[in-house]
């Protein structure tokens, strides 16, 4: 059974849908490879076959389910090579980003992002994968907003999902207080406007997928194709 969540004001039934069903894959909700059950989803939804379809169009576009005539529709496996080139671009533009900060964030904006951490670790004490990773991407959403690179962001956003479901996983593999230690670090060097030690905790920051991606395929080896 899928998580349902609250709709939106003013959202459209297969932009509901489509929200719906990213945060079931990414959260592993509906695990690589399952078969998507049209029927099972116009049921629990509520609602007719088109925003459905529709919905599972705009995801096969995206990677993240996979539509084979005659056979099926199921949720596409975790690509390494997909995911390691949104790494690599968010590690182009966050390190950057980082050096941004230190000049241009304030005061104000130091606190929120302090505040986004202590919030973390309340919900890391509980164990809430969910909660944190909704905290790891409001976290760096805002120094986007902070810095003026709203673009930057929505790129990102955009092919975030397959990234996204490796942080859950590595969740599930190490402590998420590495993760939490790497942002306070980030807003130490942000504070102490310095550049160069900004820029390199971004980078490193980027980097703890390599670090655990041996780990989380031995672990889920049947989350993974098979490149």
């Amino acid at each position: 059974m899928i998580e349902l969540l609250e709709e939106q004001a003013g959202e459209s039934t297969k932009t509901y849908v489509t929200r719906v069903l990213v945060h079931n894959i990414v959260n592993i909700n509906l695990e690589p490879g399952e078969k998507i059950m049209e029927n099972e989803l116009c049921s629990q939804f509520q609602v007719s076959r088109t925003p459905i379809r529709e919905a599972v169009l705009e995801l096969s576009q995206k990677h993240l389910i996979d539509i084979y005539p005659k056979r099926g529709t199921y949720v596409s496996y975790i690509d390494p090579e997909l995911v390691e080139e949104v790494r690599s671009l968010r590690c182009v533009l966050e390190s950057e980003l980082a050096k941004s900060a230190c000049a241009m964030l304030n005061g104000e904006q130091i606190d929120r992002l302090r505040e986004n951490i202590a919030v973390w670790r309340y919900y890391m004490e509980k164990k809430n994968e969910q909660k944190i990773l909704k905290l790891d991407k409001e976290f760096h959403s805002m120094l986007y907003s902070m810095c003026r690179k709203k673009y930057w962001n929505e790129l990102v956003e955009s092919i975030s999902p397959q990234f996204d479901r490796t942080i859950i996983l590595s969740f599930r593999c190490r402590p998420t207080s590495v993760i939490l230690s790497d942002h306070e670090q980030l807003v130490d060097a942000i504070e102490e406007k310095d550049e160069e030690k900004a820029y390199g905790i971004a980078r490193q920051h980027m980097r703890r997928y390599i670090e655990n991606r041996d780990l989380m395929r031995d672990k889920y080896p049947q989350y993974f194709d098979g490149k």
